[in-house]
């Protein structure tokens, strides 16, 4: 009993001698520790991860394709119109994916589990997740008949719904539903 005692001081006085020391090693170099944070955050480094992180953001991405596509303001604003369309058109059809796999997901909550019923949803998502995309082809291809053939040549190859993701119309899920 007597030496776990003198243990557990010996331990307490060890720690409080090594925290004093950390303490005075801060106070020495003149600049709080929140500061010297703050320091390190500035370094080109994170600066750089800064400015990578923020060159994905979509609305940087279509203000980069404006400029290099030299968009006129009609063409923009087509496409803006274009776009708001194709959001209206598809609403319904996002909104029937989603409650489909909310049925599923009640599916899969059942005590007895049908198989058969959980795939014959899947299967409607699939069909629906096609006729989006099919539709989003569609909407690319409106897009792309806005712009003059210098313009098209310029365009970027990818995904037609990566390409023109505007930020404003790109609302969480309703964007994740159709990229591919």
């Amino acid at each position: 009993m007597k030496t776990k005692l003198i243990v557990l001081i010996l331990v307490v006085a060890i720690s409080v001698v090594f925290l004093g020391f950390a303490q005075s090693s801060y106070a020495q170099q003149n600049t709080p520790l929140i500061k010297q944070k703050m320091q390190q955050q500035k370094s080109s480094v994170f600066r750089e991860m800064m400015e990578k992180k923020h060159g994905d953001y979509p609305a940087t991405r279509m203000e980069e394709l404006i400029k290099f596509l030299n968009l006129s303001e009609e063409q923009i604003a087509e496409i803006n119109k274009t776009l708001l369309d194709f959001q209206k058109d598809t609403v319904e059809l996002r909104n029937s994916m989603q409650i489909r796999e909310l049925e599923v997901k009640a599916l899969l909550l059942e005590p007895q589990t049908e198989l058969a019923k959980i795939k014959a949803k899947m299967r409607e998502i699939a069909d629906l997740q096609v006729e989006l995309k099919v539709k989003t082809i569609e909407k690319y291809l409106g897009i792309k008949d806005l712009l003059t053939p210098e313009q098209q040549a310029k365009l970027p190859l990818g995904v037609p719904s990566q390409i023109f993701a505007w930020e404003k119309f790109s609302t969480g899920r309703m964007m994740n539903n159709f990229c591919w």
